[in-house]
């Protein structure tokens, strides 16, 4: 008697200590409060790696259109681009693939992101 009531206040602490973490909430990708320099995802870009960065309206995930993007879509750009084009005005590069992905020349940082 003694044991199965230990076992019982043992299963009930078990479920009431995980019920907060099971039943919160994700946090939102690049919410309000989260700020612009949060990493979301790093994407390998030939021998190098591109990182898409909350951002702000400028660049960024707070950029991108994600109605006609997906993450899937930038990987495959950056991992095998048709084509690509320098533009020495404002140091980035326009990599182009199933869509076209916008990267800062200096850190490799996707500033946008748009539909082919």
């Amino acid at each position: 008697m003694f044991r199965s009531c230990v076992v019982a206040v043992l299963a009930l602490v078990a479920v009431l200590v995980a019920a907060p973490s099971a039943l919160a909430e994700p946090p939102a990708i690049c919410g309000p409060s989260t700020p612009e320099d949060q990493v979301v995802r790093v994407f390998a870009r030939g021998e190098e790696t591109s990182a898409l960065l909350c951002g702000s309206r400028y660049y960024g995930f707070r950029r991108i259109d994600w109605s006609t993007v997906s993450l899937d879509a930038i990987a495959r750009t950056l991992a095998d681009p048709t084509a690509s084009v320098h533009d020495e005005r404002s140091e980035t590069w326009t990599l182009t693939g199933p869509v076209v992905v916008v990267i800062t020349a200096a850190h490799g940082e996707i500033v946008t992101a748009r539909a082919a």
